[in-house]
């Protein structure tokens, strides 16, 4: 047993320690998990097998929620399930739902993130003492009035946003933004309905309060890039022996698809995401096994610059021996890795080129860019809304694939002054100068 006075963490009748010898020397280099046994009458452990914190406290976390005699969700009188908000606290509520659903989303850093500053918000509480109303203590019950959400945003709003370099140091400061907030309300509200929700449910209560909506909270993005600014850009990633390959790809796929930054990351060729196959006219951007979000990803008709990639990206592929191949297949790739974003890339592109690198010229300054050029150029409102995913396909389009024509046409357009302003940079190699970006009937038809 631990000689410590106070555990590490503690859930229910598990704690977590560093396994000691009477005289303190420990017994094992990882941390272990504690906990009474009746049966036995002694207290018994288990290795996490980690010495870091963060590991054990996951370890325990498991154990205690594959224990089914544990509380809060069954009842130590009568064994039937029960579900207690007042008795649940929100520091578990956040670590289950992490543990069980965030943590294995794509977005799973973003999760915690937007949970870590609740996180921050409670120690802040707790260390005001008598003055707190919140803490470490806080029960589900108490995170679901709309005290705590006043509370919290009371105190997020002077919280600023900071980036930190790898020695911890502050590099970049900015007042937080409130959309930022509402991200972590709607995040703690995910983390309390899933309590609610569990099987056995763990709290009988869910926030009575909403988000402010988006729109409230955010001002509207208004800047937009020319094509010439476009063409620029993607000279610049298509420059040789330059390592810009994931920068290169991202910027083409997004011009082919006018697609959410997300969802031109997650674009592949592996066969079981069923996303595209040779001959194929269409892609779909919600892979196979993907549910689809309030952000939808459509069908969209493959241009034929889309196709000269893919088709490139797939015969590597296959040229793999089989057993390389899994994590492989991505169009936006970096050596053939996947990426999980180009924010990086993007800053070197924008500093590189000279333009601005506020929030207004994130990588989402292209998609907006382009629906306005193919806004502007002839797209249709209907078509443009289905290319973007701003619509969900009706029973008709489930059955018959729209080909939004007028986006297309726009489209074409676009890559053709690309084309001239930096001959050869739309394509995967330098030596695709000359190639033409549009259909060879299409070509014959122009003049």
């Amino acid at each position: 047993m631990s000689g410590r006075e106070a555990p590490l963490y503690r859930r229910g009748k598990y704690w977590l320690d560093w396994d000691r010898r009477a005289d303190g020397a420990l017994r094992s280099p990882y941390l272990a998990i504690f906990w009474y046994d009746p049966a036995a009458r002694r207290v018994r452990s288990a290795s996490t097998g980690t010495n870091e914190e963060g590991a054990a406290f996951i370890a325990l976390d498991r154990r205690y929620l594959a224990d089914s005699d544990e509380a809060p969700a069954f009842c130590h009188a009568c064994g039937q399930p029960i579900a207690q908000a007042e008795a649940y606290l929100l520091t578990d509520a956040i670590a289950d739902y992490r543990l069980e659903h965030g943590d294995a989303r794509r977005s799973a850093d973003t999760i915690g993130a937007r949970l870590k500053h609740v996180l921050d918000f409670l120690e802040a509480e707790e260390a005001r003492g008598a003055e707190g109303r919140f803490g470490i203590a806080t029960s589900c019950a108490a995170a679901c009035t709309a005290t705590f959400a006043r509370a919290f945003r009371a105190w997020s709003q002077l919280q600023p946003v900071q980036w930190r370099n790898g020695a911890g140091e502050v590099t970049v400061s900015r007042a937080r933004a409130p959309a930022t907030t509402e991200e972590s309300i709607i995040q703690v509200a995910a983390a309390l309905n899933h309590a609610a929700d569990a099987d056995p449910p763990r709290s009988d209560k869910r926030p009575i309060y909403r988000p402010i909506p988006r729109k409230q909270v955010s001002r509207p993005r208004r800047t937009r890039i020319d094509v010439a600014t476009i063409a620029r850009m993607v000279a610049y990633a298509a420059e040789p022996k330059k390592r810009r390959t994931s920068l290169h790809g991202f910027l083409v796929a997004s011009l082919c698809t006018i697609g959410r930054p997300d969802s031109v990351v997650d674009i592949s060729v592996a066969p079981e995401r069923q996303q595209w196959w040779p001959g194929s006219a269409t892609i779909d951007l919600n892979p196979h096994g993907r549910t689809q979000t309030k952000k939808f990803r459509p069908v969209l008709p493959v241009l034929p610059l889309l196709e000269e990639w893919l088709s490139a990206e797939l015969k590597e592929y296959l040229a793999l021996p089989e057993g390389a191949r899994l994590g492989r297949g991505w169009l936006v790739n970096y050596y053939g890795r996947p990426v999980q974003g180009i924010d990086t890339a993007w800053l070197g592109m924008l500093t590189a080129l000279g333009l601005p690198t506020g929030r207004e010229w994130q990588p989402y300054v292209l998609r907006h860019s382009l629906a306005t050029i193919a806004r502007n150029r002839g797209a249709e409102k209907w078509d443009l809304e289905g290319y973007m995913g701003h619509r969900s396909p009706s029973q008709t389009e489930v059955y018959a694939i729209g080909e939004f024509p007028s986006v297309e046409k726009a489209l074409i357009t676009i890559l053709e002054e690309i084309e001239q302003l930096a001959p050869g940079a739309l394509h995967r190699t330098g030596t695709g100068a000359g190639q033409s970006v549009i259909k060879p009937e299409e070509a014959k038809m122009t003049g």
